[in-house]
């Protein structure tokens, strides 16, 4: 099976350290890089090749890692399939985890030890699997293994439909930002901040602040305490 991939990382090292990876695997076909959403936007639409895997490569942040995952699925949100989405970073905390599992990524691993743990991780998700570092399939386990009764999580929200503005504002409104505060923050006129909020709503199906609030935090978003799970023993 021979893979296409995309991979987008705001670290150039992280980058180029990626690509020669990959480069050394003929059963991966690299089709394009980019070191922001923008520039992948204009790679992947000029691209006459679709990817089956977009690693997404030491984002700098948690709010950068939800974003990335959300231009991703947002991109192909009117498609019948996406490509599989894989984290690739150092950023392993809980909560960072299971905020990127809510918006849909299909791997995320912390270290490679070797170019092959990655090429079988990008194999694995490619045939729809999932593949995580051990040390975070480990904490999984021992986190599920304390619950007598394991609970179905909430589904997350609906927000392949939102732009990566949108996402970027829903975070600053999970922290607890109100529309000034986010109009400084991103350089924005208030009433622009204002327009962006009232579609997030319409997206959301929401019809307040504090409604859009409890789905963005309950999805991840914010800086408040998630799911905490076991750490590294």
């Amino acid at each position: 099976m021979r893979i296409n991939l995309f991979i987008l990382s705001e670290d150039p090292v992280s980058l180029a350290g990626l690509e020669a990876i990959v480069e050394q695997d003929d059963s991966v076909n690299l089709i394009g890089t980019a070191v922001d959403e923008s520039h992948g936007l204009r790679c992947l639409e000029n691209n006459p090749l679709r990817p089956d895997v977009v690693i997404i490569g030491e984002p700098p942040s948690k709010r950068a890692i939800c974003s990335n995952i959300a231009w991703v699925v947002s991109l192909y949100r009117q498609e019948k399939s996406r490509p599989q989405i894989v984290v690739v970073s150092q950023n392993d905390y809980d909560d960072v985890i299971v905020s990127a599992l809510r918006l849909g990524v299909n791997g995320y691993l912390a270290r490679i030890a070797s170019p092959e743990d990655l090429f079988q991780s990008l194999h694995i998700v490619a045939r729809g699997g999932a593949a995580f570092s051990p040390t975070i399939a480990a904490r999984f386990s021992r986190f599920f293994a304390t619950i007598p009764t394991v609970r179905r999580l909430p589904e997350p929200p609906e927000f392949s439909q939102l732009t990566t503005r949108e996402t970027e504002i829903l975070e600053l409104l999970a922290d607890g930002m109100n529309n000034r505060q986010i109009a400084l923050r991103l350089y924005l006129a208030e009433k622009t901040v204002r327009n962006y909020v009232s579609r997030i709503f319409t997206k959301l199906e929401v019809h307040d602040r504090a409604a859009a609030v409890l789905r963005a935090r309950d999805a991840g978003f914010g800086d408040q305490p998630d799911v905490v799970l076991p750490q590294h023993a």
